[in-house]
This record gives structure tokens, sequence and C-alpha cells, in this order.
């Protein structure tokens, strides 16, 4: 199962975060709140053309962002606008967390979807689990510390946070991951599937070339 495609997928709807910080740090809060709005509308209508949907993830982060960035320009009080990143967090925590510890895995069931034809023996399946833990307890390491720069740390210490830390300890992880699978398999090789197929040529279901 790739992760790096599953990762893929999301970063698109946190690249506005990243613009507002660029935008804001040349022409301030108000300029950097519009130009990162428009960026996630043109994000979302760039997907409608070229897959005929739209992307949810976009569009909830582009709303996010509206609210609090609304009423940190109402209250004249960046905090709630730097809550938003954390409040991701949770929501990404809530939504592995139930993955990994309840029998109810829909990331796993949206994975599947993704990926239509490709099939996961039980071993990939574990793995996938497992990777979903270690996911889980990064975004959840992240999302504290998120926490802790709004209130305790500088604006520049927050943006690092918030935004290009999370990649760099995602990167790392998945670096790690991939050496490790290499080591593994070098020293054990991978048992080789094949398809069962009937009298008709018609697939049935998948065998071990030892079987």
């Amino acid at each position: 199962m790739n992760f790096r495609t599953l990762l893929l997928k999301f970063l698109p709807g946190i690249l506005p975060i990243f613009i507002f910080i660029l935008v804001d740090e040349i022409w301030g809060t108000k300029t950097g709140l519009l130009v990162a709005i428009a960026f996630g509308l043109v994000e979302a209508l760039i997907i409608w053309f070229k897959e005929h949907r739209f992307d949810k993830f976009i569009l909830f982060d582009t709303m996010l962002l509206v609210g609090l960035g609304g009423i940190s320009l109402l209250l004249d009080n960046e905090v709630f606008f730097k809550l938003k990143p954390a409040i991701l967090g949770v929501l990404f925590c809530i939504i592995i967390g139930i993955s990994v510890f309840s029998p109810n895995n829909f990331i796993l069931s949206m994975s599947v979807r993704y990926m239509k034809d490709m099939e996961f023996n039980d071993e990939q399946l574990n793995q996938f689990t497992k990777s979903l833990k270690t996911l889980f307890y990064i975004v959840v390491f992240h999302t504290l510390l998120v926490f802790y720069s709004v209130w305790f740390l500088p604006k520049e210490a927050w943006a690092f946070i918030s935004g290009a830390l999370l990649y760099i300890i995602l990167g790392i992880w998945v670096m790690y991951e991939f050496i490790k699978k290499r080591i593994v398999s070098k020293k054990s090789p991978q048992p080789e599937w094949l398809p069962l197929v009937d009298e008709q040529g018609k697939i049935i279901g998948k065998a071990l070339r030892s079987q």
C-alpha cells in the first residue's frame, strides 16, 4: 500500500496556509487571507474541471480558513486563525484514531476505492494498519506542538511548526519505512502471488507460487 499517494492527496488541501504565511509576511494579514482563500477556490475549480468533482478536503480547509480568518480580523486577534492547523490536526487524529482503534477502518476503504485495480493480502493489510497507527501518533504529537506554539512561541515558530515541520517528520518516517523495507526484502524475498483462473480464463482468486 502506497502511503506516498495518500499523503500527496492531502497536500493540496493545506497549501492555502503556506500561501497565507508568505503573503502575510509581505502585505499583511487581510491580503494574505484573501489570497489564500482565492488560492483554495482556484484549487477546487481546477480539480472540478480535471476530474469533474469537488475535493471535499480543499473546500473544508478553505471554509475553515474563511471562518477563523474572519473571526481574527473582526476581533483583531490572530490567535483564532493560528488555531486552524491545530483544529485540522484534531480532526485528523479523530479520523485516523477511529480507523485504527475501531472496526470501522474507513481510511482503508477510501484507499481501496482510490486504487480499484489493486488487491491486498492479509500481510499488506496488517502493515497498512501498523502504518496508520504510527501516523496517528505523529499527528497527535504535531497537533499538540501546534497548540503549544499558538500560545507560547513567536509567529515564525508557529508558521514552521504548523506547516513545514509536519512534512519534514512525515518525510523522515517515509524514508525510514522505505529503507527498512528494502533491507527486509533483501534478507527475505517477498513471496510471489499469482492469479487463479477457471477454465474460461476468469480470475477467481490468487495463491502463492509455492502453492
